[in-house]
Order: structure tokens, then C-alpha cells, then sequence
């Protein structure tokens, strides 16, 4: 009976080719959409990650009561090592850091991000190197050998994935480095983004030694039967044992301990979710509409189905028949399908920003693999049974009775017509929930480009510069100075200023809208705060033409002046008025003291000028509390270069790295971008703008379908009630009344899918309120806006039938079978 089905099936198919192909190409547009979607959903949120048990992994840092940390985490050294000595719920703690190295390999230097891991970092994820060794014990001391392990990629790109790799030596800052292994080809730390170097942690100094300096990043393997609470409860009574012991650092100190998918993935797992939700929608009415298509197929073939039911066809055998005609039409739908995911997901990834790539490089590898294939076989499955059960259970359901009576009538039963109906409701209810959320999530990012930085980002250029330790060292009889940096940043930004087009320059060691900063703990002059309870904020090193570069406004006092950064001048900050605001309500904040906790010896420093909160962190967060603090005193060798022009601020490339070329030639330019583009690449702005531009295509092709679907239906309810309308115009309607007769069935079919969809949508953008920014999920304007376009477009789709439907000859049709 099936190979008999298989048979017939292929023969309809052939002997339809044209109906065949609307469907094949609906289905493979449906199934392939869900593929794509799925295998970036699977990459990202289900993929087993490329570590030993990694349900096992914990992230683990500290977080301050004073300045909330949860989604980043972090921890002093000094912490670290009293943790690794005290758990006993850990099989093992590993940490790491961030660095950069300028490496000379022969042509131009260039900056190589590494990771600086203790000695235990890979064994602790149970990952070990495909070629070489992993680092020894002993190895990430201050005065450790400097050696190197390359990731995969690096190593096939800059050295040609030479198997002697292992033992040579590459040159980082101008010193000799060796390498000791190469990580696996599948190996990936998302926190790391992606880093091609990795380097045995040599912490010293103030990182090593100061526990209210918490840099550090902390990774842990729980022990064998040991779960996450208790882990948790563990770490939770060692954090109150180090308050105890260190007040003034670890008073007001929790723990926070979260899981390695969570940490990946963070906030874009709604997005994820939300994607495949609105992808699965867009399949719902492919399959609405292929069903309706069947339907109407079935109904056109009741000849036949009488005639072998007669032969002794039983209605089991009419409904496997039609469920093989689906399964064909499905499976070859999905082969097309298959094709097209791989190139939709090729046009995701490169859709999204390479911050975010990096974020998430477990995205790179998202593609064809078994459990998408298992995936497509089970959304093809599914897919067969959605469009094609409608059509088996009404034949199934149908006598030769029935068949025969609706073939004297000319036309079909009531039962027929109301499931087609039903099923362009459901069609035009999906519908607008699609086009609800486009619609929201355009609103959303609008208002966030809209929404008021505290910066002019217009024609501003930013790039960074990473002066090595060794070239450019601290001074000896002041650590914590360097004064060949100071030297080197005023000369730089001097010739800066003077390159034609160049309107000001500043340098700082934050961008705006990067996340990149660091915090500080202060005091207020007399505002005794108990120890460890002392206030913190954000802090940013910034040079005197920071505020006038970005144009940020001053609304109390002054900016820095020449006379602020002279040897012995009185110490001195700006702060922003989210800062005045908080520690200084109803009051000025001008002429307070600040002194920083860090250092006894700290002297205070009286704050001159208010200006204006700026996206520091984020363009969707709250503008932090922030103090500005003179770089120009210090000297820093890691600093990013803010310059304003009058024109492009691209074309300002060339020349601000052939002045950095000409002061140093070992120097490279770091990520030269505009700050339009910072802006543009936030995070905040990639959760809005993606899901808006794949939201709003969906629903473009959910709207195309609806209309075809709504048009297909009042097409044919025009063409089966031809002997109905020729007799109501031989007894005198009108044309008006004609077309008010079908537009009437159009509009009610429309209205009821409207109805459907604002109910549905009410609930269901709900779920997507996180993505949102300052807009409301249930906004009525646009549930309105969208109803109204919607119907107008589903009455402008019927017109043409119901203008045939007005030109019908009377005599011809009564004469319509």
C-alpha cells in the first residue's frame, strides 16, 4: 500500500508541476527559515560546550554592596589565593586576565590580544593542547619564564600551522617568548574573545597585592557529588571569614557564582528565544497557507475520490494517500530547505557585529550538523502533518454521498468553506503578532538611538595605543608614575592636533558606550564612613580636551586646565551630575573633597566642575556616578585616542598613524573606528537592531503569505458562488451589492484574524519586554496602527475578486458548473 501511495504521489506531483512548486517553495522557505534559526539557536544555547563535564564549571566572583557587580563579576588576587587554600567544594580554581603584547614578526607590528591564565586554567576545564604542552606549576610566579600557547586559529594564520612550532621562540614587546602548545582546533573561552595568545598569569605590584582591586576572573571545577548551592553556601561562609579578617576590603563582599552557558550567553538568550518563536510563526503560515492550497486541491479532486471510493477506496485509504502527498511535498520542501538554511545562517552571523561574534565565537561553527539534521527531519515531520492532516481528516470525513451532492450543487459544503476561512484567520493573527514586534523593536531601537548620550559622536575618531612595559617603564623613584608615557601621550596628542582637519583631540582610558572602565573607593571629607562600607563609582583618567572633544556639556564650575596638570598643583576632579546628584542632593557639589581609600597616603581632591552624565557603560543603562581625574600627571601606557575633525574621521587614519610611526615605528594603531561605529556596535543597540531587521522581514514574508492566503480564499469562494451571484443579479442586485457582498466576507474574515492577533499579541509581546527600551510591549498605538494597515491591505488584496465578482453575466453563470 505505501510503495502504491509513493507511486501515486510521485505522479500527481509530476502531472502538477506548477502546483507543486508553490508548495515545495513555501514549505522550503518555512523549513529552511526554521533551520537557519535553529542552528545559531543550537550553537549558542544547547551545543555542549568544548570543556570535560562542563556542567561541572562555575564562574565565581565577588560583588559589592556598595557597587553591584553580578553580570561581571570579578575578584582581587589575594582572594583568589585564599579561596584556592580554604574550598573544598572545588575540585580546582583557576583564574585569568587580560593583556597585550605588540608583535614584531617581521612586517608591520601589530597588537595581539592574550589571556594570562594560571598555570591550572586548562586542566582545570579539561581541555589539553593538540600540539605541545600545557603550562607547569610554577610557571605564572612574577619572574616566570615567558612562554606561550597559540590558539588554533592564530597559529594556522600567522605561522602556517607549522608542526615545529612547539619550541620556537616569537617576539612580544621586543622580547624573545617561547612557545610551548597549541590549543585544539574546537577549543573556544567566550570570555576571552576569542584570544589568539594565551600566557602564564605574572602578577605583581598593586595587582598581586591590593584585595580592593578586584581585576581577577575565577573559574572552578565543583568536586565529584558537590552541586552549585553548595558550592555557593561554601563560598558564601569563606567571603564572611575574609570580612572578618580584612574589614576594610572585604566588608560589604558577596559572592556571586553563575554557570558558564549563562555567562555566554547573557541577555542574548531572549533575543535567541524570540527569534525562533517569531521564525516558528512564519512556518505556521507556510503550512496554513500549503493546507489551504491542499484543501482546495481535495476539493477540486472529489471526482476522483468518489470514483475509488466506489472501487472500494475506504476513507483510511483516502487520508494515507493525502498524508503521502505531504510527506513527498514535505521532504522535498525540506531538501530545498536544507540548502537554503546554510546560506541564511552564512547571512545571520554576518549580521551580526564582530564585539558580538567575539562575545559568542561558539556562533562561528553554527551550521549543518546532526542534531540540526534531526532538528529538520522532526520540523519536516511536523510540517507534513500540519498542512496535510486538515485535508486528509475532510476527505476522510466526506461520503460518496456528500461528494456527489456538492457536485449537483456546484460548489462545496459550509464545513469547507469555514475551515478555509479559519485557516487564513490563524494566517492573518500570526500575522500581526509579526508585525506588532517589528514594530516594537524598530520603536525600541529608535528611541535608543534617539536617547541622549551625553556626547556628540559625530565625525569623532577613536583608536588605541599600547606602550610596552619595557620601552616605556615606571619611574624609579615613583612607581606609580611613568613619566616616558606622559612624555610620549603629550607629544602625540600635540602633532594630533596640529593635522590638518583635526579640531581637537583628547585621550582617556575609556571610550564611551564600551563597558571598558574601572571603579574606585572614595570618601567624602567629613563623612565618616565605617570600614569597608566606604562609597564607589566609576573612574576615568581623561586628558583636558576630553569634554570639549566629545562635547559634553558643563552644567557647574570648570573643565581641567594647563595650570591642573603642572608638577605640585593642587589634585583636582570633575565629576558627572548622576555623581552630584547622588552624594550631594539639594546641595552644590563644588569645592567637596574626595580622597580614595586605596592608599592611606591618598591625599583629597577637591572636585572644580559638574558636567553632563554620559553613556559610559552602555546606551540602555543608567548613566553611573563617575569622577574624571587629570591623566596628564601619571603617565599611562594604555590609552584610547579621541579626535574630533571636520570632516570624515576615517581619513584622519592615515595620518595619526604615520605621526604614531614617525614617534615610535614599533608602535601600531589599535582598532581605528569612528565613534558612530562604537555607538552602532554596542550591545545594546545589536539587541534591538537584530531582531528588528529579521522580525520585520519575517513579518513582511508572514504578510505576503497572509494576502496570497486571503486571496486564494476569496478567489475561490467568488468562483463557487458564480451561479449564486449570476442569479442575485438577474433578480436585480446591483454592482454595489455584489461587491459589498464579497468585500463583507473579506472583511469579516480579516477582522476575525485582527481580533485574534491583538488578543494573542497582548500576551505574547510580553515575553519579549527585555529586548524593549522605553517603549510599552502592550502599546496601543501600534496594536492600532498595525490592525488598520493590516486590514487595508487584506481589502485591497480582495478587490480583484470582488470586482470580477461584480462583472458576472447572469446567463453565463446560471449556466456555471
Amino acid at each position: 500500500m505505501l510503495s502504491q501511495n509513493l507511486r501515486y504521489a510521485v505522479r500527481f506531483m509530476r502531472h502538477n508541476p506548477g502546483f507543486t512548486a508553490v508548495i515545495v517553495l513555501t514549505l522550503a522557505l518555512g523549513i529552511g527559515a526554521n533551520t537557519a534559526i535553529f542552528s545559531v539557536v543550537y550553537s549558542a544555547l544547547l551545543r555542549p560546550l568544548p570543556y570535560r563535564n562542563p556542567s561541572e564549571l562555575l564562574f565565581v566572583g565577588e560583588s559589592r554592596e556598595q557597587y553591584p557587580q553580578m553580570d561581571l563579576a570579578q575578584t582581587s588576587y589575594p582572594d583568589f589565593r585564599d579561596w584556592q587554600r580554604a574550598s573544598k567544594t572545588f575540585q580546582s580554581l583557576a583564574g585569568y586576565g587580560f593583556d597585550g603584547f605588540i608583535l614584531d614578526a617581521g612586517g608591520e607590528p601589530k597588537l595581539a590580544v592574550a589571556t594570562s591564565v594560571t598555570t591550572n586554567f586548562f586542566s582545570t576545564l579539561g581541555v589539553k593542547p593538540a600540539l605541545g604542552r600545557d603550562f607547569a606549576d610554577g610557571e605564572d610566579k612574577p619572574d616566570g619564564p615567558h612562554l606561550v600557547i597559540l590558539s588554533d586559529a592564530f597559529w594556522r594564520s600567522d605561522f602556517g600551522a607549522r608542526p615545529d612550532i612547539v619550541g620556537t621562540s616569537i617576539r612580544f614587546d621586543g622580547k624573545p617568548v617561547t612557545v610551548v602548545g597549541v590549543l585544539p582546533r574546537d577549543f573556544e573561552f567566550a570570555q576571552s574573545n576569542s584570544a589568539p595568545l594565551w600566557v602564564p598569569l605574572h602578577a605583581s605590584g598593586g595587582l598581586a597585592e591590593r584585595r580592593s582591586l578586584r581585576w581577577f576572573n575565577v573559574v572552578g571545577r565543583l568536586a565529584q557529588g558537590i552541586t552549585p548551592n553548595q558550592a555557593k553556601a561554601e563560598m558564601t561562609g569563606i567571603a564572611a571569614q575574609l570580612a572578618h579578617a580584612y574589614p576594610k576590603e572585604n566588608d560589604s563582599i558577596s559572592v556571586v557564582i553563575s554557570s558558564f552557558r549563562d555567562r555566554i550567553v547573557g541577555k542574548v538568550r531572549p533575543l535567541l528565544l524570540v527569534l525562533l518563536g517569531a521564525v516558528g510563526f512564519v512556518l505556521l503560515i507556510a503550512c496554513a497557507n500549503v493546507a489551504n492550497l491542499l484543501l482546495t486541491r481535495s476539493i477540486a479532486r472529489r471526482k476522483e475520490f468518489a470514483v475509488r471510493s466506489a472501487l472500494g477506496a475506504t476513507r483510511t485509504d483516502l487520508a494515507a494517500q493525502l498524508l503521502t502527498e505531504s510527506l513527498m511535498l514535505s521532504f522535498v520542501g525540506a531538501g530545498i530547505g536544507l540548502v537554503a538554511a546554510q546560506w541564511g545562517v552564512n547571512l545571520l552571523l554576518s549580521a551580526i557585529p564582530e564585539p558580538q561574534l567575539l562575545a559568542m565565537p561558539y556562533l562561528r561553527s553554527a551550521g549543518v550538523s546532526f542534531p540540526v539534521l534531526a532538528f529538520l527531519c522532526f520540523i519536516t515531520l511536523l510540517t507534513a502533518l500540519l498542512f496535510g492532516l486538515v485535508p486528509a481528516i475532510m476527505a476522510a470525513r466526506s461520503s460518496v454521498n456528500d461528494i456527489l451532492k456538492d457536485e449537483t450543487r456546484g460548489g462545496t459544503s459550509a464545513s469547507h468553506a469555514r475551515l478555509r476561512g479559519s485557516l487564513v484567520v490563524v494566517e492573518i493573527a500570526v500575522t500581526l503578532i509579526l508585525l506588532v514586534a517589528g514594530s516594537l523593536m524598530l520603536q525600541s531601537l529608535n528611541a535608543l538611538l534617539r536617547h541622549d548620550r551625553g556626547f556628540n559622536p559625530h565625525n569623532v575618531l577613536t583608536f588605541t595605543v599600547n606602550l610596552p612595559d619595557s620601552a616605556y617603564p615606571n619611574d624609579k623613584d615613583d612607581p606609580d608614575k611613568n613619566s616616558s608615557a606622559d612624555k610620549f601621550g603629550r607629544e602625540f596628542r600635540e602633532r594630533l592636533r596640529d593635522t590638518p582637519g583635526v579640531l581637537d583631540v583628547a585621550s582617556s582610558t575609556v571610550i564611551p558606550a564600551t563597558n571598558n572602565g574601572s571603579t574606585i573607593r572614595f570618601l567624602i571629607e567629613g563623612r565618616p564612613k565605617p570600614l569597608g562600607k566606604e562609597d564607589e563609582c566609576n573612574i576615568a583618567q581623561v586628558s583636558r580636551g576630553y569634554f570639549s572633544t566629545l562635547k559634553i556639556s558643563l552644567l557647574e564650575g570648570r573643565y581641567f586646565t594647563e595650570d591642573d596638570a603642572k608638577p605640585g598643583a593642587e589634585e583636582v576632579v570633575v565629576v558627572s551630575r548622576t555623581f552630584a546628584k547622588a552624594y550631594f542632593p539639594g546641595e552644590s557639589a563644588l569645592n567637596k573633597r574626595v580622597r580614595y581609600t586605596y592608599d592611606p597616603k591618598s591625599p583629597y581632591r577637591r572636585i572644580v566642575g559638574v558636567v553632563a552624565d554620559t553613556a559610559l557603560i552602555d546606551l540602555d543603562q543608567l548613566p553611573p556616578a563617575i569622577i574624571f581625574e587629570l591623566n596628564e600627571r601619571g603617565g599611562d601606557t594604555y590609552l584610547s585616542y579621541i579626535v574630533r575633525t571636520n570632516g570624515d574621521p576615517l581619513a584622519t587614519v592615515g595620518a595619526a598613524r604615520e605621526i604614531l610611526h614617525n614617534l615610535d615605528p614599533l608602535l601600531p594603531l589599535i582598532q581605528p573606528r569612528t565613534l558612530d561605529q562604537v555607538a552602532q556596535q554596542a550591545p545594546s543597540v545589536f539587541l534591538r537592531s537584530y531582531p528588528s531587521l529579521l522580525i520585520g522581514s519575517f513579518a513582511g514574508l508572514a504578510l505576503i503569505l497572509a494576502v496570497i492566503g486571503l486571496y486564494g480564499v476569496i478567489s475561490y469562494s467568488v468562483m463557487q458562488r458564480t451561479r449564486e451571484i449570476g442569479i442575485r443579479v438577474a433578480m436585480g442586485a446591483q454592482r454595489p451589492d455584489v461587491l459589498r457582498l464579497i468585500l463583507r466576507e473579506a472583511l469579516t474574515t480579516s477582522a476575525l484574524g485582527v481580533l485574534a492577533g491583538v488578543v494573542c499579541g497582548l500576551f505574547l509581546t510580553r515575553l519579549m519586554s527585555s529586548l524593549l527600551y522605553d517603549i510599552d510591549p502592550n502599546d496601543w498605538r501600534t496594536f492600532l496602527s498595525v490592525s488598520i494597515v493590516l486590514l487595508t491591505v487584506a481589502i485591497a488584496a480582495c478587490a480583484i475578486p470582488a470586482i470580477r465578482a461584480t462583472r458576472v453575466d447572469p446567463v453565463i453563470a446560471l449556466r456555471y458548473e
